[in-house]
């Protein structure tokens, strides 16, 4: 279909523009208003149609990726991107509608995860945390070990489900990635900025609700 892709860019498959219906599981629908709350009722995954042959990062170029990642996504996958993708494609009309289907180009920088063959497959150091909550003793506890500066912003706490490689560099500022050791069933602790879950309620497509977070964003790993 398209044999050249826009730099950065991968061409994803997705069922529609923004859902306008909502399925249950006793097959009953309703309509909904997608203008309302833009950000519930965008849709956030489709397949991967087309990969570009490389990667374009450049900290003086604000045309370069956020993150300095080796490409791993695969024509094929299902992949899992930020909510505002599809409506940034809509107004740079980087849409394709052909027998009846939809495509969009977003940027690689944007995809969160993809599944492949029934596995997860983490993109640009992002992370899946299974929300969790301590007691508020053991919370306080380990909080009172945390800088002042830190506490005050009420960190939340998750288990990680999944985590990728770690990013080489960032395009922002001095941030890496080094020296921070997580793996998958570790809890952690991070911002309540990162809070967004990947799906809303009303669109899950996922059996487990899910935080995406980056190392970058961590506070500390919790230890029992």
């Amino acid at each position: 279909m398209v044999k050249r892709i826009p730099k950065n860019h991968v061409l994803v498959e997705v069922d529609c523009l923004r859902h306008k219906k909502i399925a249950f599981e006793n097959g009953y629908k309703i309509i909904i208003d997608p203008g309302f709350a833009k950000e519930q009722h965008a849709q956030t995954n489709g397949i991967v149609r087309n990969i570009p042959e490389d990667i374009y990062f450049n900290k003086r170029d604000i045309e370069s990726l956020e993150f300095k990642m080796p490409i791993t996504v695969k024509p094929g996958d299902k992949v899992f991107f930020h909510y505002l993708q599809i409506n940034t494609a809509v107004n740079q009309n980087k849409t394709i509608y052909k027998d009846g289907k939809y495509y969009i180009f977003i940027k690689l920088d944007s995809l969160f995860f993809g599944i492949r063959n029934d596995k997860y497959i983490m993109f640009n150091g992002w992370m899946l945390l299974k929300p969790i909550k301590l007691a508020v003793d053991k919370e306080k506890k380990y909080l009172d070990t945390l800088p002042k500066n830190r506490q005050e912003h009420d960190p939340l706490m998750g288990e990680i489900a999944f985590v990728g490689n770690p990013v080489d560099e960032y395009f922002y500022g001095s941030e890496t990635d080094a020296g921070v050791d997580v793996k998958k069933g570790d809890t952690v602790i991070f911002l309540p900025e990162s809070d967004i879950p990947v799906e809303y309620p009303m669109h899950q497509s996922l059996k487990q609700k899910y935080f995406r977070v980056q190392r970058k964003e961590l506070l500390s790993i919790y230890i029992n």
